[in-house]
């Protein structure tokens, strides 16, 4: 009997130690989630182009197109990195087709220019193809691009080319004034 006393003891202090060992368990399920992209580029362009230094045009030399509707500018694309997709840039903005060809200009207020808008184009470089008038398609697409070729090689300007325009210069409702065209450009990887 005294023999048996030290086994139900030992026992039942087992018990009492670890009672975890028949408690129940519970578990938790962790999802983890991520998008990657294949790629991308920083892009800027200036602030802001004002033409003829912000001095007033003619209409006949909007008209004629002369050297002062015209100015120029680069996008810059700079901390390209990846592979696999094809680069293009997407350019968008209030647009009109009102006067004539598409043309970029913000909604109009009542004291506002009428008839004209920013004809917006780019003759390319060696990694985009030129677009003679992107209120028309908004899109300077990729030359010759495969998509093993590495998106650091891209690390370039693009020069583009602002001009004010009338769409229509028979238009019986230009009047002269000021206006304003806000463009977006977007890096696009895809």
């Amino acid at each position: 009997m005294k023999i048996s006393l030290p086994v139900l003891c030992i026992s039942m202090g087992l018990m009492g130690i670890s009672p975890a060992v028949f408690a129940g368990t519970a578990t938790s399920v962790f999802n983890f989630q991520a998008v990657f992209v294949g790629g991308g580029c920083d892009i800027s362009a200036p602030a802001s182009v004002k033409f003829n230094n912000g001095n007033a045009f003619s209409s006949l030399e909007i008209e004629r197109e002369t050297a002062s509707t015209n100015e120029t500018f680069d996008i810059t694309l700079s901390n390209c990195a990846g592979w696999g997709l094809t680069p293009s840039i997407k350019v968008s903005g209030a647009q009109t087709s009102e006067f004539g060809l598409p043309l970029f200009r913000d909604v109009m207020g009542p004291m506002d220019a009428n008839g004209y808008g920013i004809l917006l184009k780019t003759d390319g470089n060696s990694t985009f193809s030129p677009n003679l008038n992107l209120a028309e398609n908004g899109v300077i697409s990729a030359s010759d691009w495969s998509t093993d070729s590495q998106l650091n090689t891209v690390n370039t300007t693009l020069p583009m080319v602002a001009s004010l325009r009338c769409g229509d210069c028979s238009y019986s409702g230009r009047q002269g004034g000021e206006f304003k065209a806000t463009v977006t450009f977007d890096f696009v990887y895809e």
